[in-house]
């Protein structure tokens, strides 16, 4: 068995490129420069993954602002005459970033345009091509709008026909990048599973969502679960029709997937992307290895066990190469 390694999720802009986005906002700065600096770093950040070895490779999405704003602009989840930039600023769940909260005000319908860019996919090795969206479920958890009541609480049938409604539109976005940009891998990122109490009423219908969403598509699937204990759902998880599961390996109890039970291709959130320290690649390995001989999973990929976004750039990409060297030696 090869074990992988690849990350999961949007990468850290630099400190220049957070002061310059600051000084648009000031109207110092003119949006035509301060996208000129995104795509240098862009091109920057999928040079470093390729160098690194990194089995697949994703753009960074350093131009998607937070990591639903793209999906709540193409599928118009805002108020009437306004925009997803002008959505309501939430915190993420356990940190201090925030982003701008999608409002559902009628049926989510398929999108007539796509959800999110695909300009830098040309320059990613076709066979290393990785996209990365959000799950049904974190996309309307995550949401205001029609399926909360006045209180806050789901209204339980209106949010289970959303899940469907979420999963066609991302399944018609994911079929679109395997054929236009030769996509050969497809995340789902899931932060509120584990963090959400109401997921364990909704796990038929989180199930029926993501048969949903990945319907008709040939490319490796993937559900990265992180933001809590992925051990509660197991071995229910196993039964989701994604190939492989991610978990976040600091809070997950993995010695309840011991006793080779793990019948699933694994991906072990190892690096944790809520500190600033390196890990060191011999205890990546190391880990890994103890990982492989006690769950013995169909397959191992090393990442990171949450969007490295939390932590500095030259952090991130120092974690990154950790991350591919633990996997080499690992091999």
């Amino acid at each position: 068995m090869q074990v992988q390694a690849y990350i999961n999720g949007i990468l850290p802009r630099s400190d220049f490129a957070l002061e310059t986005g600051s000084a648009l906002l000031k109207g110092r700065e003119t949006k035509e420069n301060f996208e000129r600096i995104l795509e240098k770093e862009t091109q920057n950040l999928i040079s470093i993954q390729e160098t690194s070895g990194l089995n697949y490779i994703t753009d960074g999405q350093l131009f998607w602002h937070d990591f639903l704003r793209p999906i709540a602009q193409a599928l118009s989840l805002h108020s009437e005459n306004s925009n997803a930039d002008e959505n309501p600023v939430t915190r993420q769940i356990y940190t201090n970033t925030f982003y701008r909260k999608p409002l559902i005000l009628q049926k989510i319908k398929n999108p007539k345009k796509p959800l999110i860019s695909k300009d830098f996919f040309d320059i990613i090795p076709k066979n290393k091509r990785k996209a990365i969206l959000p799950s049904p479920f974190s996309l309307v958890y995550l949401s205001d709008g029609m399926h909360r009541n006045e209180n806050g609480t789901l209204n339980e049938d209106v949010f289970a026909e959303l899940l469907v409604d979420a999963a066609l539109a991302l399944n018609e976005e994911a079929k679109r990048l395997e054929k236009d940009s030769d996509v050969s891998f497809i995340q789902f990122n899931e932060p509120c599973m584990c963090y959400a109490n109401e997921a364990e009423n909704f796990f038929d219908d989180i199930n029926n969502a993501l048969e949903a969403a990945v319907n008709g598509l040939k490319a490796i699937t993937s559900l990265h679960l992180y933001n809590g204990d992925a051990s509660k759902f197991f071995p229910q998880i196993l039964k989701f029709p994604v190939k492989r599961i991610g978990i976040d390996a600091y809070s997950t109890d993995l010695s309840k997937f011991a006793n080779n039970s793990f019948k699933k291709f694994l991906e072990l959130g190892i690096v944790n992307s809520k500190n600033s320290l390196i890990e060191e690649p011999e205890a990546i390995a190391e880990y890994g290895k103890q990982v492989l001989k006690k769950i013995n999973p169909e397959g191992l990929a090393l990442v990171p066990n949450r969007p490295l976004e939390l932590v500095p750039q030259h952090i991130a990409i120092e974690k990154i190469k950790s991350l591919a060297k633990g996997a080499e030696l690992l091999n």
